[in-house]
């Protein structure tokens, strides 16, 4: 969604692999209730998530403007390598139109023992993001504890990218922002998890 300018209470919602395929119903319900930006998980594991892209149509068909993807990383197979997997599959299918992917950087039982391991590892998919994409419509979700536990919260080696983080305090402000990873400012927050609405499982952020 290459944000440019911080645009207070712009809602959306993200979905995982986990969710299924969404229907049209409910993206129509969602944009009704005033959702304009969905993230789709369009990777987890080595696994690509087959409906990725029908849930892109549908988000697009339903009236909601912006619609990115993120990966869910593996270290069980080459960084660069399930880079270009994915976003070819995207860009194959004709869904990658000027939006941005996101890279999930969560979890340190999924990542390598140590911290510099785990900065090549990071290192090499944004540069094989950016590589395909540019590097302004690549981005970073993680928040300070997830950071400092994986990569060490010092380490800046994924700037310039933007910042999508979650923190689940109900809270659509930034007040409670930490900075990490060179990061002062962010661009999205995920502030609620794990919600029901319009017939799904989704997270809700804004920008």
């Amino acid at each position: 969604m290459l944000l440019t300018a911080f645009t207070m209470q712009t809602r959306g919602f993200d979905v995982s692999y986990y969710q299924g395929a969404v229907t049209q119903a409910t993206f129509t319900c969602l944009h009704n209730a005033g959702y304009q930006f969905a993230i789709i998980e369009a990777q987890i594991g080595t696994t690509f998530n087959a409906n990725a892209v029908q849930d892109y149509q549908r988000a697009k068909a339903a009236g909601i403007k912006n619609v990115d993807f993120y990966i869910f990383p593996t270290t069980k197979q080459d960084a660069r390598t399930q880079v270009r997997n994915t976003i070819q599959k995207l860009q194959n299918a004709g869904v990658m139109t000027g939006n941005m992917v996101w890279l999930d950087v969560e979890n340190i039982d999924l990542f390598y023992p140590t911290q510099a391991q785990n900065q090549q590892f990071i290192t090499a998919m944004l540069s094989e993001m950016s590589n395909m994409l540019g590097a302004n419509r690549v981005g970073v979700y993680s928040n300070w504890v997830q950071w400092q536990a994986i990569v060490g919260k010092g380490w800046t080696g994924a700037q310039p990218h933007q910042i999508w983080y979650p923190h689940y305090d109900n809270s659509q402000s930034f007040s409670d922002f930490q900075s990490f990873g060179g990061w002062t400012k962010p661009s999205i927050k995920q502030y609620q998890g794990d919600q029901n609405e319009c017939s799904t499982a989704l997270d809700r952020d804004f920008y």
